[in-house]
């Protein structure tokens, strides 16, 4: 009897897709994200899901020698070495659509925890600080400006959410002439900045946006602007962005990502008081990770199965032949 295809597993994923691929696949997760215990258990391994800790570089897809597929759930492939990858034949595929809606709750939360200075104000009520109420800190969001960069399905998720809140929302994309909805749109991307009450970041991880969130577009956010960055931590300087934050250049910032994760310990943004800080959640809940799950068990029996899977982030590098032969 022909033994099942191996599936890696980095992180564990909601039970709905392992349900989905026991009987079908044999399923090994990995006891923990370091990448030695990738290499060991990716040898023989017919598809890989990934969650966002783990990096497959050239070493790691090498390894796979029978690698077929490789899943990311989310949106983010940045942790993929993609040319590589079609090199080898091997599918890159993402979730899209799985966690738009939830990414853009997040970001309406940050927002309206800034503007009620909830977690100041929770403090204050523990802290018997009850006078603070009478700081009048807080400010309503009606009519108060956001600003969106990037406008794929998350900003514009979004955008639609801060509209209903009656949030003026402007949106830049190099790569979007409209919006579809009541959304201005800049191919000026300092209005953004200059113009902006929230600044809220919605963009992948590429040579030309790492770090591109530094010193230049920091100084032009009003004193009262707050930056919220649930997409990628590497889009953002981080040293010029405590910088700005300790001198006070802009009133906040809310993290969900950083450079480095999970955040060291030492971080200088620890310490900021006007900083919020999630552990990378913006795009998981219960009902989006039962959603991605089920996305990324069906793209491995779709591969396994002789199918095209959906959202395949790679075909751009395949040669010609190659698609002649995967795609005939």
């Amino acid at each position: 009897m022909k033994s099942l295809p191996k599936v890696f597993v980095s992180e564990p994923i909601n039970s709905k897709g392992i349900e989905m691929l026991e009987g079908k696949a044999q399923i090994v997760l990995a006891p923990d994200t370091r990448k030695e215990t990738a290499l060991a258990l990716i040898c023989d391994a017919d598809a890989a899901i990934l969650r966002a800790t783990t990096t497959f570089d050239k070493e790691m897809i090498s390894k796979g020698v029978n690698l077929k597929a490789i899943v990311r759930t989310g949106v983010g492939i940045d942790n993929v070495d993609l040319k590589f990858a079609a090199e080898k034949g091997i599918f890159v595929c993402n979730t899209p659509g799985t966690n738009d809606e939830t990414v853009a709750e997040h970001v309406v939360a940050m927002i309206l925890a800034f503007a009620k200075q909830i977690i100041v104000m929770d403090k204050a009520v523990r802290n018997q600080n009850w006078k603070e109420r009478f700081s009048l800190n807080q400010i309503d969001i009606k009519n108060k400006k956001l600003g969106i960069i990037g406008y794929g399905n998350i900003g514009f998720s979004t955008a639609h959410i801060c509209r209903c809140l009656g949030m003026q929302v402007t949106a830049y994309d190099p790569f979007i002439t409209q919006t579809g909805i009541d959304v201005n749109i800049t191919d000026n991307i300092e209005t953004i900045f200059k113009e902006s009450d929230f600044v809220s970041l919605h963009c992948p991880s590429t040579p030309l946006t790492r770090k591109f969130i530094g010193e230049k577009y920091l100084s032009l956010m009003k004193k009262g602007a707050y930056l919220i960055n649930t997409s990628r931590g590497d889009l953002i300087d981080e040293n010029a962005l405590v910088k700005a934050l300790n001198q006070n250049r802009l009133a906040g910032a809310a993290l969900d990502v950083f450079k480095e994760e999970p955040l060291s310990a030492n971080s200088p943004l620890l310490s900021l008081p006007n900083v919020i800080l999630s552990p990378h959640v913006a795009g998981s809940t219960k009902e989006s990770n039962e959603r991605i799950a089920i996305a990324a068990a069906q793209a491995v029996l779709d591969t396994f199965n002789g199918k095209r899977p959906l959202n395949i982030c790679n075909i751009e590098y395949f040669s010609d032949d190659q698609k002649m032969k995967v795609f005939a």
